[in-house]
């Protein structure tokens, strides 16, 4: 058995990390369990190509509109950049799409998506899913279009998949616009290095306190209420890790496959019940190094618009050449080789293109401490609302287990805002719960 903490932590995520380095900041001792050999979670670059490639969250964005990552970046004293706007270009699986018609094709998408937000504030639609109206025939999405053309705008409508990491057809369309006001959007920048920098500038902030301790390849099997309100954390190697109170920060994918008894006492059913509710969404990343760049270095990020998914590719280095690709859960299956294939395709039909000398791919959907990429938005039906992710953030046995991470942001799901927000509200509950405990 492990010292008493005032604070153990499952998980060495963002969202980890962000409530470990405040609490520890706050003279709170804090001991964190991480699964894998490694810290960071989804937040994963790959430096095998010599540079950074981000298997995980990658772009800043918000740059310049509060993203807490910039700031806590630039606290650390890491490097950041603001990226260039760029719509870049559009692509069908056999070459460039013309100017104009992709002009045509992000007009009406723009309106398509205004029109959706106003027919759905006019009248509650949960059960109704953004493909219902957005890909209707009578839909602004097909104005002025030819029948082939139809098929490119929506192709390009589920552009969106990627991101959401489920199909238009699940989406509520009533809540699908639900943060748009608030979310960190507009300018995009980066960590110059990779999120992994501030990854490992969290915890080394943390240990440097003096009160935080990290304990790597723990597998927590048992969550446990003592009798004194208290919690034990047990690990697959037989430890046990006593707290004050715990903080969970178990990735919604991981929480739906956990075995009944993970917890005990069980979380209560409107706990249990909101994680079924929410869904997770199937997103991977994929670098393709080459001998030889092919494309034109010049054109920004390439869109190429399919039938099964749109994949977007986005050159991060010209001297070597390399693509990030983004492949939604329509592509997720596919191999490398086959991306690439598309990809050449697309982008240079009339010529020859070499085959990439490495690749790395992240396997997120089938990662166990995952099980997909991240919470999607809320999906039609069922009387689902944004209030299931505010339940997923509600702590439970008297305050002393407390829940974080991306999914349990209310306003920020499914981003790095929403992992560094959700640690910063649970270290300033559990400091103030432990502040209390003192007094009493």
């Amino acid at each position: 058995m492990s010292s008493r903490s005032d604070v153990v932590i499952i998980g060495a995520g963002i969202s980890g990390l962000s409530a470990a380095y405040n609490l520890s900041k706050a003279g709170k001792t804090v001991q964190v369990i991480e699964a894998r050999n490694r810290i960071g979670g989804r937040a994963w670059t790959d430096d095998s190509f010599g540079f950074p490639v981000e298997l995980g969250c990658m772009a800043i964005h918000g740059y310049n509109e509060g993203n807490p990552a910039l700031g806590y970046a630039k606290a650390f004293g890491l490097e950041t950049k603001r990226l260039p706007a760029s719509p870049g270009r559009l692509f069908t699986k056999d070459g460039l799409v013309d100017a104009a018609l992709t002009e045509k094709l992000r007009t009406n998408l723009s309106s398509a998506m205004a029109h959706m937000n106003t027919v759905t504030s006019e009248s509650s639609l949960s059960d109704t899913s953004v493909a219902n109206v957005l890909l209707s025939p009578s839909s602004p999405l097909f104005t002025g279009l030819s029948e082939s053309e139809k098929q490119n705008a929506v192709a390009l409508a589920r552009a969106a998949e990627i991101g959401w990491g489920i199909p238009l057809e699940e989406v509520s369309a009533y809540w699908s616009r639900w943060a748009s006001g608030v979310a960190f959007a507009g300018s995009d920048g980066v960590i110059v290095g990779g999120y992994g920098k501030l990854v490992e500038a969290f915890r080394d902030k943390a240990e440097e306190t003096g009160k935080a301790s990290f304990t790597l390849n723990a597998r927590v099997t048992k969550v446990i209420q003592t009798d004194d309100n208290e919690v034990q954390i047990h690990t697959s190697d037989g430890k046990i890790f006593c707290g004050r109170t715990a903080l969970s920060t178990i990735p919604l994918g991981t929480m739906k496959s956990l075995p009944n008894d993970f917890f005990n006492p069980p979380l209560p059913a409107h706990k249990t019940s909101a994680v079924s509710r929410t869904a997770v969404g199937v997103l991977e990343k994929l670098g393709l190094l080459y001998d030889s760049l092919w494309w034109d270095s010049s054109a920004g990020p390439l869109t190429v618009l399919l039938e099964t998914g749109t994949l977007l590719a986005l050159p991060i280095s010209s001297s070597p050449p390399c693509l990030h690709v983004l492949v939604p859960y329509g592509l997720a299956g596919l191999s490398a080789d086959k991306i690439h294939d598309i990809l050449s395709h697309a982008i240079s039909p009339e010529t020859t293109v070499p085959q990439p000398t490495k690749v790395v791919f992240s396997r997120w959907k089938d990662d166990e401490l995952s099980l997909g990429a991240t919470s999607s938005p809320v999906k039609a039906g069922d009387g689902r609302s944004p209030l299931d992710f505010a339940e997923l953030a509600r702590p439970v046995w008297d305050g002393v287990l407390g829940f974080a991470g991306e999914a349990t942001e209310l306003d920020h799901r499914g981003s790095v805002p929403g992992a560094i927000l959700s640690g910063e509200r649970e270290g300033r509950r559990v400091q103030a719960l432990l502040d209390r405990k003192e007094i009493v």
